[in-house]
C-alpha cells in the first residue's frame, strides 16, 4: 500500500485518486511518455499545491531510507489517496 505525504498541511478535493500527468527526466525536461501509475510507488509526498499552472509537484519513491531512486512527477493530487 502507498504511504501518502503532505509537505506542510492536508488538502482534501472530492476523494479523487492521485494523477501523475508528467515526470521530470535526467535532462531535467518535463516529460509525459511512459508516466508510471501512483500505485507503483511505497511513498508519494505532496511538495507544492498548483506548482505549474494549477498542477501539483509531487515526489514518489520506494525506499524511506533511499530517496535518491525517487521520481518528481507533475499531476494533481487531488485528495492524496492511491488506487
Amino acid at each position: 500500500m502507498t504511504k501518502t505525504i503532505v509537505i506542510g498541511a492536508s488538502f482534501q478535493d472530492d476523494n479523487k485518486p492521485i494523477e501523475f500527468c508528467h515526470y521530470l527526466d535526467t535532462s531535467l525536461e518535463q516529460s509525459s511518455a511512459f508516466v508510471s501509475p501512483p500505485s507503483k510507488f511505497n511513498y508519494i509526498e505532496l511538495i507544492c499545491k498548483k506548482y505549474n499552472g494549477g498542477m501539483d509537484l509531487m515526489f514518489a519513491y520506494d525506499d524511506y531510507f533511499n530517496r535518491s531512486d525517487g521520481t518528481l512527477f507533475i499531476g494533481y493530487w487531488n485528495s492524496g489517496v492511491v488506487k
